[in-house]
This record gives C-alpha cells, structure tokens and sequence, in this order.
C-alpha cells in the first residue's frame, strides 16, 4: 500500500528544503523526496571549496533554515543538521518519474515503482539537471572533452582549458581552475557579447582582475566554430580563430525538464525552450494541487528559492 501524506515536495535543493522545513514545523504530513542520495544536489554540484553568494544582500531571509554566503561544504553541512533537527521526513533515492492523479489525490510513481499518494505536490526540481548543449560539430574522435559540470578544479593539471558560458556559473569555473598556476592550466573564457551583464559584479571584477594578472584569457565578442583535433575553431569580431584546446567546459544555463513537467499536466507560457511553467499568484500551475516554486518557478537565486 502506498504512503500517504498532505504534501509531497519533489526536490530538496534550497527552495524545496525550504518548503518541507516549514511543513515540519506547522506539523503537516509530509514527504521530501529526492533523487540522489543526498540533500540539495544543486549546491552539492558547486565546485569544490565554492564561495556561494547570499544575494541581494537586502533581502531578509524568512526561511526555516539558515542560509549566510560561504563555503559550499559549510552551508551543505548546516542543511544536513538542520534538516534533521526540524524533522524533515526525508526520503532519498527516490525519483519521481511520473505524476497522476488530482487535487486531494495524487499518486507519485518512483523510479523504483514504490508509489507516493499526496493531496497536493510541490515541485522544487530546479533546471540544472537539463543543462543547453553546446550545439558544435567535431567533438567525437577530436580529443578533445566536452563536459557540463565542473567539481574539483584541482583535478585539472597542464591542460588548455576553454570555458563557454559568461555568467556566474562560467566566470567561477574559469577563476577555479586557474586559481593556482602551478597546475599549469591555460584558461579562456568566451563570451558571445561585449560585457558579462549575466554574472555578479563581484565574479566580473574578480575574472578581469585574472585576466590582468594574466592567469585567464578573457575573449568577448567570440563564440564556437567547430572543433578540430585538439583545437577549437572560434567565430570572433575579426574572423576565425583556433586555439589550442583539450578541454571544454560549458556553462551556458539551463532549461525546464519539459517533457516530464508537461506531463504531469502542466502548461508553459510559451513553446520558448526558456520558457516556464504558467503559474497563479499563489505559484499554482495549470493542474490545480500541483505547485512550483524555485529556479523552476524563475527565482534562481539561492534566497528567493528559499523564501
């Protein structure tokens, strides 16, 4: 017989741990479900020893769990605990793969066919685990690796390295990875336009700092051609340009698991890849009992998540 609670919250990065902290303390029945085999896979990806951001520092935190800027580690750390204390019934492992049902009764099927009945669903997945592909030919048989994720910028020795993506996903791997200059690595990071007008002021003063120090080469104005047998073939305001590449790390956003959200019943905004779920005021979606909140909902900043 399936488990039955109140609420299912799918998800417990910043703002679904968010969401089941509080259930917890107004005593609702409820279930955290999530995928990995720990909380907050989103944070748990940062790089190795990242420094995350509390921003806008203006805004006043109205969550049941603390959250201050720091270390990756440290901030991971106070969730475990917290999550414990305030009673969070927990279930990990435990993906959802598909979603029926109505309001008042709803069936959550997991990847290892255990079913979850609940009367409403909070869906705090986020986007990251659908990342934009970086759309150039010539990676197979060239050598070179193209990855989507960076976690230990130390792993990386004597490489030239070539991050795409000039928000502040793309500009903290780039300064990660040439952090230390006895590793060896010759860093680039590409940006398509003039300015980095995605990424805090913070992460830009720090990767033009680098780059006048001369640890990073900073290319604007440039983006992807094709790659060749260890090199990379750029488009730049001048023409064509290769340089010397054996790995690719792409940081270029992410959008909504469409399919599976779409799915579940739930309308977009528009046919846009970008695009996000049609939600009320109170963030219900088009399939009433069925609630999104977080980077889904358009909030990617850790805060509003939480709030």
């Amino acid at each position: 017989m399936a488990d039955t609670y109140r609420i299912a919250i799918v998800g417990s990065g910043p703002a679904g741990l968010s969401a089941a902290a509080h259930a917890a303390k107004l005593g609702l029945s409820h279930v955290l479900l999530e995928k990995t085999d720990h909380l907050s896979d989103t944070i748990f990806k940062y790089q190795k020893g990242k420094h995350v951001m509390a921003t806008p520092s203006q805004l006043v935190l109205r969550s049941d769990v603390d959250f201050d800027a720091g270390k990756r580690e440290k901030i991971l750390g106070i969730w475990d605990e917290q999550a414990a204390a305030a009673g969070i019934n927990v279930r990990l492992n435990s993906e959802v793969k598909a979603i029926t049902g109505q309001k008042g009764d709803f069936t959550l099927l997991l990847a290892d066919k255990a079913e979850i009945k609940a009367e409403a669903i909070i869906l705090a997945i986020g986007t990251q685990g659908n990342p934009n592909l970086l759309r150039c030919p010539g990676a197979e048989g060239s050598g070179v690796t193209v990855q989507y994720q960076l976690d230990d910028p130390g792993e990386y020795v004597d490489e030239h390295i070539t991050v795409v993506g000039s928000g502040d996903a793309g500009i903290e791997n780039a300064l990660g990875l040439a952090q230390d200059l006895a590793q060896g690595n010759i860093v680039t990071i590409l940006n398509r336009s003039a300015d980095f007008s995605r990424a805090k002021g913070a992460n830009v003063k720090l990767l033009m700092q680098a780059r006048d120090e001369g640890r990073i080469n900073v290319m604007t104005d440039t983006a992807p051609n094709r790659i060749e047998a260890g090199h990379l073939v750029l488009d730049t305001r001048d023409g064509e340009a290769r340089i010397r590449c054996d790995r690719i790390i792409a940081r270029m956003g992410s959008a909504a698991p469409r399919k599976f959200i779409e799915e579940c019943g739930i309308q977009f905004t528009s046919p846009d890849r970008e695009a996000f779920p049609t939600l009320s005021p109170q963030f219900e979606t088009t399939n009433p009992g069925i609630y999104v909140i977080g980077a889904l909902a358009g909030y990617p900043l850790i805060k509003h998540c939480m709030n």
